[in-house]
């Protein structure tokens, strides 16, 4: 996972392609409305409100076989406790279900690909809350935004970007990412307890025998 980029605060700086070369903010009347931006090297699938609600990173192939190695593994400890108490199968289920589908909201939705109005540029500069322009989208950055170098865009409360999602982790799917963390380990405790007691029942069978 990439470290936190700290934004660049020399304004004279070269400008170089693939870079999050920003300059403090002029505002001029092109500002006035949220702006026409392309993806990176994101892919929206859907949107909502004129925003992106589904988004697929660069990183999808890998995005693909996390999936696929999660899936499997959740079918082969829900196939092996098909014959145990309804409690133990029902619930090995829904920690699967749970895990898998943690995984694809958190890879889906939109990280929160930046595209800033006016009129937050202006409370933010209001409240004292220092304002970026970045270069390569060409498009305000304020609130902890960031460019990913791996995206190619500006993300939102940018926090680091996560090859096995696919895309960045920002502001519109941190809590989600933070929830699939907490349903991975709850996943993993759970089949290793069930494991664990597994094998001392068969020590005990086969030390009465």
């Amino acid at each position: 996972m990439n470290q936190k980029e700290s934004h660049p605060k020399d304004e004279d700086d070269d400008f170089t392609l693939n870079t999050s070369s920003a300059e403090p903010l002029e505002l001029d009347d092109q500002y006035t409305k949220p702006k026409s931006i392309c993806w990176g090297r994101c892919h929206p699938m859907m949107f909502r409100k004129g925003n992106p609600a589904v988004v697929i990173g660069p990183h999808w192939p890998l995005f693909i076989c996390a999936f696929l190695l999660f899936f499997f593994i959740g079918c082969l400890f829900i196939f092996l406790r098909a014959n145990d108490e309804p409690l133990i199968f029902y619930t090995t289920l829904i920690v699967g279900i749970n895990q898998c589908v943690s995984y694809l909201i958190v890879s889906l939705i939109n990280p929160g690909i930046a595209n800033v109005e006016r009129i937050d540029i202006e409370k933010n500069q209001q409240s004292n809350q220092k304002t970026w322009y970045c270069k390569v989208c060409k498009l305000i950055q304020v609130k902890e935004t960031q460019h990913c170098l791996d995206c190619d865009i500006c993300i939102q409360e940018y926090d680091h970007h996560c090859p096995w999602t696919g895309k960045c982790i920002g502001k519109g799917n941190i809590k989600q990412f933070y929830y699939f963390i907490i349903s991975t380990i709850v996943f993993t405790i759970f089949n290793l307890v069930l494991i664990i007691l597994k094998f001392k029942e068969q020590e005990a069978k086969a030390k009465k025998q």
